[in-house]
């Protein structure tokens, strides 16, 4: 019941640069947290919340939220992207917090942070809940207690999806490692299930890896991007509903083996039951490369989100080098591509790239051989303001 919870505090700590705003506040609990190393930030008796807001933007139209990780809201790379939508970036942590107390706590803080910052549209903001490990739970949790209010959700590292009716129609897409316990086998098993039921869920394993996040964000933000575009009209009106047929399916039965294909809902001629659910043509391609089982090719440059390489915000109309890593072994020439559009081929290892537009451009190596067999690279998100 939202009469349990109230606000402690909302406190001013400064910001990043001109204008940009970031918010801390107190929620009280009706059951306190049990003492323990994850539970005691903000007190056992209140969970804490924390939000960033970008400068300039007049109606902030959602936020990206993360439950586990309250310097969320300092990453670079997402403040970026939030731009992008014009979204804040709010975090929590909820470790030792009752599941039953999440729409309480959600509502309680934003409405303190509307007040505070002087934005009352994020009394009732939309949101792209993501989180990693128990963050990735706990995200799923959020899309099940908020259907109305969660746009699109990107767990990463444990085998979570949709469960209940009203979540299996939001964008979710589980990134996982497939050396990380049982994951690989239990998200197989979910995929199907859910996918026979419409869920718009899909599900890319990062081959090699174990319980890191590593390079997730590639995929994960297009996903966003798509979701953002179709589901979110002005604030206050209702989510708009995103059509199992207006997705595209990925088919994961011999990824393995390197025959792993994409294609619109309507023209996919597998088991669609038993398929990826993506929610557009880019993410679809960005998806296609991301679970390449072992790459023929890697990009040397540019760098794209994770693994430690440096975040580097472009500018539309700036000149950015495309290069190969190393000396391939092939006389087919070298694509590249940016989603769904090749933008030339490389000499001599390289090419010099512009885009004309902002966005989010997954960028890959691919070459096709004379026997049609396709070599790629994984995907290299830009994010271009």
């Amino acid at each position: 019941m939202r009469l349990f919870a109230s606000i402690l505090c909302v406190i001013w700590v400064g910001t990043a640069v001109a204008e940009e705003v970031y918010l801390d506040t107190l929620v009280k609990l009706r059951v306190p947290k049990k003492d323990g190393k994850r539970s005691r930030e903000g007190g056992l008796e209140h969970a804490p919340f924390r939000l960033w807001l970008p400068a300039d933007v007049k109606t902030i139209r959602g936020v990206t939220f993360n439950p586990f990780y309250t310097k969320a809201v300092t990453q670079q790379h997402w403040q970026a992207a939030c731009r992008q939508w014009g979204f804040g970036i709010m975090s929590a942590n909820f470790f030792g917090v009752k599941s039953d107390e999440i729409p309480t706590m959600i509502d309680t803080a934003l409405a303190a942070f509307a007040k505070e910052s002087g934005h009352p549209e994020l009394a009732q903001a939309k949101l792209c809940p993501l989180g990693m490990s128990s963050g990735a739970g706990m995200s799923t949790r959020i899309a099940e207690h908020l259907p109305g209010r969660v746009i699109a959700v990107g767990p990463v590292c444990l085998e979570v999806g949709p469960r209940d009716a009203k979540s299996m129609e939001i964008p979710m897409l589980t990134v996982f490692g497939d050396r990380d316990g049982k994951q690989y086998e239990k998200l197989m098993a979910k995929l199907p299930a859910a996918r026979a039921q419409g869920g718009r869920f899909g599900i890319a394993p990062q081959w090699g890896r174990r319980h890191e996040f590593g390079r997730a964000n590639n995929l994960l933000m297009p996903l966003f991007d798509a979701a953002i575009r179709v589901r979110l009209g002005q604030p206050g009106e209702p989510l708009k509903p995103y059509a199992e047929a207006d997705g595209w399916l990925g088919d994961v039965s011999q990824w393995k083996e390197g025959g792993s294909s994409i294609a619109p809902f309507g023209k996919f001629t597998g088991d669609r039951a038993k398929a990826v659910w993506l929610p557009d043509a880019k993410t679809a391609y960005a998806w296609h490369t991301f679970v390449t089982f072992k790459p023929g090719l890697k990009l040397k440059s540019p760098p794209g989100l994770g693994d430690g390489q440096p975040f580097i915000l472009r500018k539309a109309g700036e000149a950015i080098e495309v290069a190969v890593a190393g000396a391939p072994k092939m006389k087919t020439p070298i694509e590249v591509w940016a989603g769904t559009e090749k933008l030339g081929t490389l000499a001599e290892g390289k090419l010099a790239v512009k885009f004309s537009e902002p966005g989010f451009y997954p960028v890959y190596l691919k070459a096709v051989n004379d026997a049609g067999e396709v070599t790629r690279s994984r995907p290299n998100t830009l994010i271009v303001e």
